[in-house]
């Protein structure tokens, strides 16, 4: 039988070691899925279960996005395989990709063609 103080350590060390795994997987994130080339497309996203659409233009690295009250400009930063926007309200869109709030993920997007 063990002993009451090897059994905190040992449950010490799994939620450590879980948290650890937690961690991991939010920190990272997954790149986007194709490169980003400039153009015009339409941005859909699809966040807490409820789905958005705009049309969108990306020139000289910048995400343009047209909303009737006007555009919204986003630098976009590139990683491996494409690359991310910060909305400026604590969420990140890895473009083509998953989407977050902070370190959780909310949702997802996709820039199509038009």
């Amino acid at each position: 039988m063990k002993k009451p103080r090897r059994l905190i350590a040992t449950g010490a060390f799994a939620l450590a070691a879980t948290g650890a795994a937690v961690v991991g997987t939010v920190v990272a994130a997954p790149a986007a899925s194709a490169a980003v080339a400039p153009g015009n497309y339409t941005f859909t996203t699809t966040n807490f279960g409820i789905p958005s659409s705009t049309p969108a233009s990306i020139h000289n690295g910048v995400l343009t996005l047209h909303s009737p009250i006007g555009p919204a400009n986003y630098r976009i930063i590139d990683v491996p395989g494409g690359g991310y926007i910060d909305s400026g309200q604590g969420q990140r869109y890895f473009l083509g990709g998953e989407t977050f709030f902070g370190p959780f993920v909310i949702g997802h997007n996709t820039l199509t063609p038009r």
